[in-house]
């Protein structure tokens, strides 16, 4: 296995000089288990997208793709409430118990990527962005990431590569931070959610909160992130979840 090298399949490159990603550490709080321990403050909006469950197989132009189901279509459906804090395990479960819809897509779902791209390239002036890969994901090449400097956060280790700004889909693992030369909005997420946050202009977050394919919800610096948040749907937090 060579593992995953930016320089042969993408046209990311990795970068020596952090200086570029510096700005977002003095913007976080962490240990607050609050969205702003992993996403910047200091925006005027920010929005969660849910990555969809995997739902059934469907037919599209003749071909057989993969099915999605956005968190609110199963909360809906399950008779449970969508809102800025539900969790998988307190939406998935039926209203009458039934086996929960529990795989997770995992990532940005090619037509969410698809809707949110334009929305972000309109509210920016920058072509070309900065994106920082946790350096614990197993499918990196060494021989192109050995020796190269991380940026070192309170609770990760990041890679700091530039690129286009559609080249999102072209890491084999999420990029937890993305965001546009001129720092006008910033996506960003973690290895234990199964949801992105965008920080940006009121604006930016308006349009990704009207596209229902994208499936987003306002959310605030200091709303909680962490497993036990949705009181709505479990208000008497007995619903398993895992540790």
């Amino acid at each position: 296995m060579h593992g995953w090298d930016p320089s042969r399949e993408t046209g990311l490159v990795i970068q020596r000089d952090l200086s570029p990603a510096a700005w977002i550490e003095p913007l976080l709080v962490p240990g607050s288990f609050e969205v702003r321990m992993t996403v910047p403050q200091g925006f005027d909006a920010y929005a969660r997208i849910f990555y969809p469950f995997v739902g059934e197989s469907i037919v599209v132009d003749g071909a057989v793709r993969e099915g999605h189901v956005t968190w609110t279509r199963l909360a809906q459906r399950n008779g449970r409430i969508a809102h800025a804090l539900m969790e998988q395990e307190t939406i998935a479960v039926g209203p009458r118990g039934e086996a929960p819809l529990d795989t997770s897509y995992g990532s940005l779902a090619p037509e969410q990527f698809d809707a949110l791209l334009p929305i972000l390239t309109r509210h920016t002036s920058s072509r070309d962005g900065w994106f920082l890969h946790w350096d614990g994901f197993g499918d990196l090449s060494e021989r192109a990431f050995s020796n190269q400097p991380t940026l070192q956060h309170s609770m990760r280790d990041f890679y700091l590569l530039a690129g286009p700004l559609g080249a999102y889909p072209d890491f084999p693992d999420n990029p937890s931070y993305w965001w546009p030369q001129d720092r006008a909005w910033c996506v960003c997420t973690d290895v234990d959610f199964d949801w992105a946050y965008l920080a940006g202009s009121a604006a930016c977050v308006a349009e990704v909160l009207a596209a229902p394919v994208i499936d987003a919800i306002a959310t605030r610096p200091d709303n909680p992130a962490r497993s036990g948040m949705d009181v709505i749907n479990d208000p008497t937090g007995l619903c398993p979840r895992p540790l």
